[in-house]
C-alpha cells in the first residue's frame, strides 16, 4: 500500500522536485500541492446548447502542438463557468508550457482558447480564477521550502488556497483532498493516544471505517504516507546513510517500499545536482557581458530544455524567488 503513496511522500520530504512521471504514482490525498487526475481526458465545454470540442493553436516549437486540450470549462444553464476539476486540468495544460513561454503569453493562448466558448463575464470570471491558481501554485512551492516540517507546510497551503482561490472555489478543487488527510490524521493520533482503552479505540476506528471503500484506502495511504515522510525528515537531519535507511524501512514498510524509497532518494539527489547545474549555467549566462538580450534569452530557453514541462514550471518559481541553489 505504501508504494503507491511513495512518490508522493518524496515530493513532501524533498522540496517538491517530482517529475510528472513520479506524479502518475501518487495518491490523490495530497493536501500540500494538487497532484493531478488521472481520469481519460475531456475537451468538452458544457453549455445551455450543448457540448462543444476544443483545441488551442500552436507554433512548430510548441511541445502542446498536435495535442488535443486536456480540462475544459463546464458553465451552468445560466452560461456561468464551473469551478470543478475539469477547469484546474485546463489551467495545467497550458500551464505546462511555462520555460517555453512567458506567462503572459500563456495567458494570452488561454485566453485565445476560451473566447469563442464563454461570454464575456464569464470569461472574466474563468481568468480570475486562473490569475489566483497561478498565484497560488507559486506560493505554495515558496511555502513548502521554508516550511519547518510537513504539519506546518500542511497548514500554510490551505491557508493558501482559501487566500487565493476564495473558500467556495478551495473546497471544490481541494475539499476531498484534505477532507481525506483529516481522516488519516484523526486516524493516527487514535492510535497513539495511550488515554483511550481498546474498546474505545476500536469503537472510534469502526466509525472512521464507515466510509465508501475509496476512502478508506486513501486513509491507509495517507497514515502510511505521513510515517513515512516523518522518517524521511529523520533520516536527512541525521544524515542517515543509504544502508541503514535501506534497512529501517524495510524493517517498518517492507522490501517493495524500501526499494521505491531509495530509488526515490535518488532521484532526489539528481534533481538537487541538476538544479545545481543549472543555476550555475544560469549565472555564468547572465554575466556574460558580450552577449546580446536576444542571445541571453535563447541561452536561457535553452538551459531549460533539459527539464520537462512539469519540471519547468518548479524552477521557474525557485527562480522567481530567489531559491535556486548557490554557488
Amino acid at each position: 500500500m505504501l508504494a503507491a503513496a511513495c512518490a508522493f511522500a518524496a515530493m513532501l520530504a524533498g522540496g517538491w522536485w517530482l517529475s510528472s512521471r513520479d506524479r502518475g504514482s501518487a495518491i490523490t490525498t495530497s493536501a500540500v500541492t494538487a497532484v493531478r487526475d488521472i481520469d481519460p481526458p475531456s475537451i468538452v465545454v458544457a453549455s445551455a446548447g450543448g457540448p462543444a470540442t476544443g483545441t488551442t493553436a500552436s507554433s512548430p516549437s510548441d511541445s502542446l502542438r498536435d495535442t488535443d486540450v486536456d480540462g475544459a470549462v463546464r458553465v451552468d444553464a445560466q452560461g456561468r463557468p464551473q469551478p470543478d476539476r475539469e477547469l484546474r486540468r485546463l489551467f495545467d495544460y497550458f500551464l505546462s508550457r511555462i520555460g517555453e513561454q512567458s506567462p503572459e503569453a500563456i495567458r494570452v493562448a488561454l485566453i485565445a482558447h476560451l473566447q469563442p466558448r464563454l461570454a464575456a463575464d464569464a470569461l472574466a470570471t474563468v481568468l480570475a480564477w486562473f490569475d489566483a491558481y497561478v498565484a497560488l501554485e507559486r506560493d505554495s512551492v515558496v511555502a513548502g521550502h521554508e516550511a519547518r516540517d510537513m504539519t506546518a507546510a500542511v497548514a500554510r497551503v490551505r491557508s493558501l488556497r482559501r487566500e487565493r482561490l476564495g473558500a467556495e472555489l478551495a473546497q471544490a478543487w481541494y475539499g476531498e483532498e484534505e477532507r481525506a488527510y483529516d481522516d488519516a490524521l484523526t486516524r493516527r493520533r487514535l492510535l497513539a493516544d495511550r488515554s483511550l482503552d481498546e474498546a474505545t479505540r476500536a469503537r472510534r476506528l469502526a466509525e472512521l471505517d464507515a466510509l465508501d471503500p475509496q476512502r478508506q484506502t486513501l486513509q491507509a495511504q495517507s497514515l502510511e504516507l505521513d510515517s513515512a515522510v516523518r522518517q524521511s525528515r529523520d533520516f536527512e537531519l541525521r544524515q542517515v546513510d543509504a544502508a541503514t535507511r535501506y534497512a529501517e524501512r524495510e524493517a517498518l514498510f517492507g522490501r517493495e517500499a524500501a526499494q521505491r524509497l531509495a530509488a526515490l532518494d535518488a532521484r532526489k539527489t539528481q534533481w538537487q545536482e541538476r538544479l545545481r547545474r543549472y543555476a550555475a549555467q544560469r549565472r555564468r549566462v547572465l554575466a556574460d557581458t558580450a552577449l546580446s538580450d536576444s542571445q541571453r534569452r535563447q541561452r536561457m530557453a535553452s538551459l531549460l530544455q533539459g527539464f520537462d514541462a512539469n519540471e519547468r514550471r518548479r524552477v521557474d518559481v525557485l527562480t522567481r524567488n530567489g531559491l535556486l541553489p548557490g554557488p
